[in-house]
């Protein structure tokens, strides 16, 4: 009985996986991240690599306060709700659901952020990513329009 109560609460992180370049590429363009807030797609697609290597279901301690989750590794003090009741939850959202694969809450928020505070909220955005060449990150990517 143990064994099938760890399976079960096992199932939301075991069916999380790991997308690949080409397929966050898609669905942040099909989700309206491409220009959005005058970043180009390539923006969203380096940043998400270096704060989660694109695992949907990553959680890591801050190095401020609470936790970070998900693709974006959005703080649960500011954006998200943890159930810790410190935080403000600016999101509208609870953290476990920035842990899905369809990744529409993580979306939803990473926009709420970058119309507040632009991707510089990100720290791997200046790194890593800002003012280098994006094109990189969606080349060889169909990302054309599908009807």
């Amino acid at each position: 009985m143990k064994l099938l109560l760890l399976l079960l609460a096992c199932l939301p992180l075991c069916a999380a996986r790991r997308l690949g370049r080409c397929e966050v590429a898609r669905i942040f363009k099909e989700q309206g991240l491409d220009g959005f807030e005058g970043y180009a797609l390539g923006n969203y697609v380096c940043m998400s690599f270096w704060e989660s290597k694109w695992k949907t279901h990553k959680v890591r301690d801050s190095s401020n306060v609470g936790k970070d989750y998900g693709i974006f590794q959005i703080n649960s003090f500011k954006w998200c709700d943890d159930g810790t009741a410190e935080g403000r939850n600016i999101c509208g959202v609870k953290c476990g659901d920035l842990l899905n694969d369809d990744l529409k809450a993580s979306i939803e928020c990473a926009k709420i952020i970058v119309k507040r505070e632009g991707l510089k909220a990100w720290d791997t955005w200046n790194d890593y990513c800002n003012g280098r060449k994006m094109k990189r990150w969606v080349k060889g990517c169909d990302l054309k329009r599908r009807h």
